[in-house]
């Protein structure tokens, strides 16, 4: 009886063949970041865990793992086209795997342990002691391709009752935490965030998302309920309005040298006179600001910017303008980029926003940038990649040979 001939469909065929090609280049860029980061391994002496306003060392797996320099990290997480946390995270996970998670990391070169699952149980285990992180990779050896998340999760609590008892009463004792996952920023630039409260925050906290949802809804906000949640989460963060939320806060942007007509931030279009006074007469708060022309070119005789002047470069770039980074620039340092002891003026043609930790990277490392245009940064980092840094993203201009 004749044997019937299966049809291969070659677009499944080219599915397979690409899954393969991805998975064989995660494992590759695994290596080629160890790699680095052999190269970039420091001795600490005195105080590990010291801190200063210049370079810390980064302890970023578990004990055990190599500790490598902050500022060349920072490189490092550019050229693998993430922010700096995100980078730093990958690093230590890859660090995690490669020093203490040996049958792991044999799984993950064999192909039997896909890599991003791999970094999954490394960022479980880099909390656990040398022994607890080996009784984890023991027990997951036999069962890689099948356990699941929670199975890895009670693994994880188990070790820690285990060789970290202290820990877990710690733990038993307030289960209270707050966690931002940063390196788990999606498409859109939202993170998850979660959180265990005490009943009487969490009571309060509701009610303001709550009155805050609200006030968005008749001011005019067409976002759902959940994104104008999110909304009144983040101002509840910057310190933009109190829990109690006794009533709407007003900005009004006023033309200097029209005094009948204003712009309001929440409409973003003109508005008259009386409409602004039907407003102050229920806002909680009214801030009278000129208009800022982002054109104009803002300069001042002192080393310290003014409101003014930080208001205008905040406007302009509106997150801390390192590659990939995504601080929002009224979190953020004004930084000289010629530095004002050479000579730098302060100017709006001449400040630019970084978070705290870019800002140490400039100043005490081996970055350095210049302003192309406004709202444009070439950066040149301290192994001479180049890249352009603007309001489209972060874009690779040269890469130095290997």
């Amino acid at each position: 009886m004749p044997t019937a001939t299966r049809h291969v469909d070659p677009a499944l065929a080219a599915v397979r063949a690409a899954e393969t090609v991805v998975r064989e280049a995660e494992v590759a860029k695994l290596h080629a970041v160890l790699a680095w980061a052999g190269e970039h391994t420091i001795e600490c002496a005195g105080d590990p865990d010291r801190m200063s306003f210049g370079e810390c060392p980064l302890h970023l797996g578990g004990p055990g793992c190599p500790v490598v320099d902050e500022f060349a990290a920072y490189d490092l997480a550019v050229a693998l086209g993430l922010s700096s946390e995100s980078g730093c995270a990958y690093l230590g996970q890859a660090l995690e795997l490669r020093y203490r998670l040996p049958r792991l990391w044999a799984a993950v070169t064999a192909g039997r342990l896909v890599v991003w699952k791999a970094r999954k149980i490394a960022e479980a285990t880099i909390a656990l002691p040398v022994e607890g992180a080996a009784y984890v990779d023991q027990r997951l050896a036999q069962a890689v391709t099948k356990i699941s998340f929670a199975q890895i999760r009670r693994l994880v609590e188990e070790a820690i009752l285990r060789y970290a008892p202290d820990q877990a009463k710690e733990e038993t004792t307030d289960r209270r935490r707050v966690f931002v996952d940063l390196h788990l920023t999606d498409s859109h630039g939202n993170v998850p965030v979660d959180a265990v409260l005490a009943a009487p925050d969490a009571h309060d906290l509701e009610h303001a998302l709550r009155a805050g949802a609200k006030r968005l809804a008749e001011a005019g906000s067409e976002e759902t309920l959940d994104v104008r949640r999110s909304i009144v989460l983040g101002e509840l963060a910057r310190g933009d309005q109190a829990l109690d939320l006794p009533g709407p806060s007003v900005i009004v942007h006023l033309h200097q040298d029209s005094p009948d007509v204003g712009r309001c931030e929440t409409t973003r279009s003109p508005v008259t006179l009386e409409t602004i006074r039907t407003w102050v007469g229920s806002a909680a708060k009214v801030f009278i600001r000129p208009v800022i022309d982002l054109n104009d070119t803002v300069h001042v005789e002192a080393y310290e910017a003014p409101d003014r002047l930080r208001r205008h470069i905040e406007l302009r770039d509106l997150t801390c303008v390192f590659p990939h980074c995504q601080k929002p620039a009224t979190r953020c340092d004004l930084d000289h980029v010629c530095p004002h002891s050479r000579g730098g003026a302060t100017c709006s043609c001449n400040l630019a926003p970084l978070c705290r930790r870019h800002h140490r990277a400039k100043t005490h490392g081996t970055w350095r940038y210049l302003i192309e245009h406004p709202g444009s940064y070439r950066w040149t980092t301290p192994s001479g990649q180049t890249y352009r840094r603007d309001h489209t993203g972060t874009v690779a201009l040269t890469y130095a040979e290997p």
